[in-house]
């Protein structure tokens, strides 16, 4: 095909696509969401307008018809509305896109159907695509889109001909059209230019215009002045101050050609807004010349605009900006403004600026405007939050110094007259807010010691006006005056403020510390009392008012208001700064004075004895805390020597008193002499023959603690507060085994004292054994048992044998673990081991041990039930005196293999022995045994019977009974028959 068809035909294809593309698009707007509308809107737009063809000539029509509907469709299509799917801000965004791109693409369609429109349509045409370019860039220019703008206008440029053709139509009616486009062309062009940052072309194109068009109407004046205004304005708000002029007084130049009376509304303000921004340009240029064209043009302003709050405001700014400040012309300018101004919020926020701007070069000017528009407009209007607004800006203004002389007093007529203009007081806020600024004073005043200064700031807080302040504040102010007239020793004063006071503020602390310190210097001691315990009450955490309290009573020499006193500070410790008092004297005090008190009519004062309890525990807590602090003045507060006293002071009242005391009471005393103890041990400072003795003091405190807390578990009803006793119980039993390890591996204890720690370790460890079973901790009685034969101590098996047998009776009632059980039975076969070597043992108490011991391992390990039939044997052998070899050798039960648990070994020991085996427990451990032997053989597990039998027999040879038992056994064992 020859390349000329080819062409051809791309470009008929290219109209029939344009068409059909442009025929959907009506559907497309008007579909929710189509995805691609945007992209292919400026697809078709980057290849218009369309190159001259006869295909094109051919659809003119269609072209027109079509781009008609489109620019239509757009001048209807909202850009700005909410989107269907919710996604607002980039839905917004594709929308605008959409209608800009709809626009040029009708306008090029419009364009491309009359590009072979004939002559006689060309002026008509012209005009016609010039209104519709023009339209379409201005909204490229508002979507910022400056090349879609650029597209348009310089497409729109080949109309020209057209236009001034039509400017010299003798038509007066297009000719003026002609006119207005051809502003309109080149308005947008230099909006154009402007957006462009192509500040050259717009002043040519400006020049243009000027040129071309000497005569605007109203409309395009209004519009080109708008246009120069936001020019000046955008080049103002860049820094770029010089353009800025040379644009906006362009824009009040062309304002200026018409008569305002003319013009419209807007143009009026478009002319106030211009003046304005040339005067805040030329103010920012700053010289002397730009200063007197901007004194120039606010003289304009004044004269044409003087009732606008903004002019009155510009002219205030000018004189803030000048190097010398004219107070008195600002001052003017201000109550000028604030006599005329309309008032409502905006304009009492600037006033109220202005009055602030006005403060910080003149005080005293500011004050007096202020002064002014509360007395001269607010309390007209009766608006209370403008009033309450004014009088704390007053309040902030007029005391800057509280020294200025008369200052409270101007402030308290003003305030006077607020108050009797005013139907209802001022609200919380505004209360809360002037009471704040006015108690800043209050306390200058006092810092100074200017108490009758104060006073008066105070009285100015309790105005009426300020009722709604509450009664919290209200009472702190009231405190304040009675402190004042404290200081100027005017006591009546500071009662009759008192009993003016509400009940409520009569109880607060603070005030009822003030009166304490009133009532000692009157000598009511009555009140002293009442006050005293109301500030003990209240003060929980923090006691510094209670240690004001013992020094304020000690200054006033009133003995019995200080020992109450001392009592109420050691209630209320609680580890916080002491400042400058010694607190463990303090302390030491109150315990003497509560020790002369412990005993009436020779009996312990429970009352007085907790009060002890709680001044050792206070002095507990402080001697720890002052020990972990790292560094400070308080650190050394309990040194070595009040650690001493306190220790041994708890440790002879616990001791004298042990019997008479509650166990409860006990135990709190001697966990405050441990702890002093471990406080002291711990000191540097402490040499070797004090640590011994203060170590047997606290081998002595964890015995006693011990004893008193079994006391407790064991008369305690509530199961979870007993477990914590006997918890409590296993605590201090380790911590005595411990220490008493430590002094035992000493060799200076004579013989005496340790017989004394080690009758001690064994009470102990049979409390712990009981503690352990109460809490059925039984993993740890391995532990505790180990510790029963560290040493030895005579006397301690019946008990502890007893004790084995009642916990393997708890542990098996619990279910617990076989090897949890094998401990127990080999603890007992231990104690019946001890027992079996000792020369002066019970043979009754034993042999019932043995019994138990083979009954408990019956069912649960037949080998010790075994072995305990040997051992009896063994030791009713040696009672007659005679060797017994079992018939099958085996050590006695888990015992060692030392030669004290041979056979030979046991007669030996035993020969001596005047009193024999008990024949009941020999004879019931015999039958038992060979009932055994039956039960095996009714199994037919014979040599298990025969094993049992054999012992049985062997057992039985013993009995003191010229062997009718054995015999009888041996009777029936004979009469059992055997398989091969």
């Amino acid at each position: 095909m020859p390349p000329n068809r080819s062409a051809k035909a791309e470009r008929d294809r290219k109209v029939i696509s344009l068409l059909s593309f442009a025929s959907t698009l009506e559907h497309r707007f008007n579909t929710l969401r189509d995805a691609s509308l945007v992209s292919d809107l400026q697809s078709q737009v980057n290849g218009l307008p369309l190159t001259s063809s006869p295909s094109a000539t051919a659809q003119q029509d269609e072209l027109d018809r079509l781009g008609t509907e489109l620019w239509n469709l757009s001048t209807r299509t909202r850009d700005d509305g909410p989107p269907p799917n919710g996604n607002r801000k980039d839905d917004t965004q594709t929308s605008k896109r959409a209608s800009c791109l709809l626009r040029v693409f009708a306008f090029f369609l419009l364009d491309s159907a009359s590009a072979h429109s004939t002559k006689a349509h060309e002026r008509k045409s012209c005009i016609r695509l010039t209104k519709v370019a023009v339209k379409a860039a201005k909204k490229c220019i508002d979507s910022n889109d400056l090349m879609l703008a650029t597209k348009v206008l310089e497409r729109a440029a080949d109309y020209h001909d057209g236009l001034d053709k039509s400017l010299q139509s003798e038509v007066e009616e297009e000719a003026g059209i002609a006119r207005r486009l051809r502003v309109e062309y080149i308005a947008v062009r230099m909006a154009l230019a402007w957006r462009q940052d192509r500040m050259d072309s717009a002043e040519h194109l400006f020049a243009n215009m000027r040129k071309s068009c000497i005569n605007l109407d109203n409309l395009m004046t209004e519009s080109v002045a708008d246009l120069l205004y936001e020019m000046g304005k955008s080049l103002l708000e860049k820094r770029k101050y010089e353009g800025s002029i040379i644009w906006l007084e362009r824009a009040f130049d062309v304002l200026s050609e018409k008569e305002i009376g003319y013009l419209s509304s807007e143009a009026g303000e478009l002319r106030q807004s211009t003046m304005q921004l040339i005067v805040q340009a030329y103010m920012k240029l700053g010289d002397s010349e730009s200063t007197g064209k901007a004194w120039n043009m606010m003289g304009l302003l004044k004269s044409e605009f003087s009732e606008k709050t903004a002019v009155s405001w510009l002219e205030m700014e000018l004189l803030s900006a000048a190097d010398t400040f004219d107070c008195d012309q600002y001052s003017l300018v201000l109550n000028r403004m604030a006599r005329i101004i309309v008032l409502n919020d905006t304009n009492f926020k600037t006033i109220l600026h202005c009055i602030h701007q006005l403060k910080s070069k003149s005080p005293a000017s500011a004050c007096m405007a202020l002064n002014n528009l509360i007395n001269s407009r607010l309390l007209r209007e009766e608006n209370q939050t403008w009033i309450e607004r004014a009088v704390i800006m007053r309040i902030w203004m007029g005391t800057p110094d509280c020294t200025a002389e008369k200052q409270h007093e101007q402030l308290q007529v003003l305030l006077d007259v607020v108050s009797d203009n005013m139907k209802q007081p001022f609200s919380a806020p505004a209360t809360h807010a002037a009471q704040t600024l006015l108690w800043k004073q209050v306390e200058a005043a006092c810092a100074q010691e200017n108490w009758s200064l104060a006073e008066a700031w105070c009285h100015i807080c309790l105005q009426r006006i300020f009722s709604t302040s509450g009664e919290v504040n209200r009472s702190k102010i009231a405190r304040k005056v009675i402190t004042c007239t404290l200081a100027r020793q005017d006591y009546q004063a500071a009662l009759q403020v008192y009993e003016d006071m509400s009940s409520l503020s009569k109880d607060d602390f603070m005030t009822r510390y003030l009166m304490y310190k009133v009532a000692l210097r009157v000598g009511d001691h009555d009140l002293a009392v009442t006050c005293l315990d109301s500030v003990c009450r209240q003060t929980v955490k923090d006691p510094t008012l209670l240690y004001s309290c013992v020094v304020e009573a000690q200054n006033a020499g009133d003995r019995r208001i200080a020992i109450t006193a001392l009592g109420r500070v050691i209630d209320k410790y609680d580890s916080k700064t002491t400042g400058n008092i010694h607190y463990p004297a303090l302390l030491r005090c109150t315990a003497r004075l509560l020790k002369q008190e412990l005993v009436r009519d020779g009996k312990l004062v429970d009352d007085v004895l907790d009060e002890i309890c709680k001044v050792f525990e206070a002095a507990c807590a402080q001697a720890r805390s002052s020990r972990n602090r790292p560094h400070g003045p308080k650190k050394g507060d309990f040194d070595e020597s009040e650690l001493e006293w306190f220790s041994k002071t708890t440790y002879n009242l616990a001791l004298t008193h042990c019997t008479e005391m509650h166990p409860h009471i006990l135990v709190r005393l001697l966990d405050s002499c441990i702890e002093f103890i471990r406080l002291l041990t711990s000191h540097e400072k402490t040499g070797d023959s004090v640590r011994q003795d203060v170590n047997l003091r606290l081998i002595f405190c964890y015995f006693l603690a011990t004893c008193g807390l079994t006391t407790l578990a064991r008369s305690e009803d509530n199961n979870q507060h007993r477990l914590q006793y006997y918890l409590d119980v296993r605590k201090r039993c380790q911590n005595f085994r411990k220490l008493i390890d430590e002094e035992l591996g000493k060799e200076s204890y004579s013989e005496s004292a340790r017989d004394d720690l080690l009758a001690k370790h064994s009470q102990v460890i049979k409390l712990e054994l009981e503690a352990v079973l109460k809490l059925k901790k039984w993993d740890e009685f391995e532990e505790v048992f180990g510790a029963c034969w560290k040493y030895k101590a005579n006397g301690q098996h019946h008990t502890l044998a007893d004790l084995a047998l009642v916990i393997f009776a708890s542990a098996d009632e619990e279910g617990a673990g076989r090897t949890y059980k094998n401990n127990i039975l080999t603890f007992l076969q231990k104690i019946i081991n001890h027992c079996v070597l000792q020369s002066d043992n019970d043979i009754t108490v034993l042999s019932r041990w043995i019994r138990c011991l083979f009954q408990l391992a019956l069912e649960f390990d037949e080998t010790i039930s075994l072995r305990c039939l040997e051992q009896a044997a063994q030791i009713a052998a040696g009672r007659q005196g005679v060797s017994h070899h079992p018939p099958t050798p085996s050590p006695t039960v888990f015992s060692s293999s030392s030669p004290s648990s041979t056979p030979m070994k046991y007669a030996d020991q035993e020969r001596k022995a005047s009193n024999a085996y008990p024949r009941v427990e020999l004879e019931w451990m015999a039958t038992t045994s060979f009932n055994r032997a039956i039960d095996y053989y009714m199994q037919e597990e014979d040599g298990k019977c025969k094993k049992w039998a054999e012992k049985a027999l062997s057992l039985a040879q013993w009995s003191d009974d010229n062997g009718s038992l054995r015999a009888m056994l041996m009777e029936r064992f004979s009469g059992l028959t055997w398989e091969n």
